[in-house]
């Protein structure tokens, strides 16, 4: 199912049918929505949003649609509502790999 590559990082992963798994590690209440390196094989990300009635979750949505240059509905949190460690799939095609990476890993810089 999950297939992955030297050449990607260890948060992202091809799941094919045009789907990309992003594993984050989120801080939420941050001064600004940054990325910041990695974190236990999770793309590290401050939020600035609180996560009080899922705003935060929100705001991830949000920046990785607007990082990445798709629609919201094309980005869907799957995993980690409620949790610090969440999973996001991105619908973009397989050859989208190396700008995905570059643009996930500048979010708000």
């Amino acid at each position: 199912m999950h297939k992955t590559s030297e050449d990607l990082p260890a948060w992202l992963i091809w799941r094919g049918n045009d789907q990309w798994l992003v594993q984050l590690a989120i801080r939420s209440g941050a001064k600004e929505t940054r990325a910041d390196g990695e974190f236990d094989g999770r793309l590290k990300l401050f939020v600035k949003a609180p996560p009080i009635e899922g705003r935060a979750n929100q705001t991830i949505v949000q920046s990785i649609a607007s990082a990445v240059g798709v629609s919201k509905s094309r980005v869907n949190l799957v995993s980690g509502l409620k949790s610090k460690q969440k999973s996001i799939v991105i619908e973009m095609p397989r050859e989208a790999a190396t700008q995905l990476i570059e643009q996930l890993a500048s979010i708000g810089h």
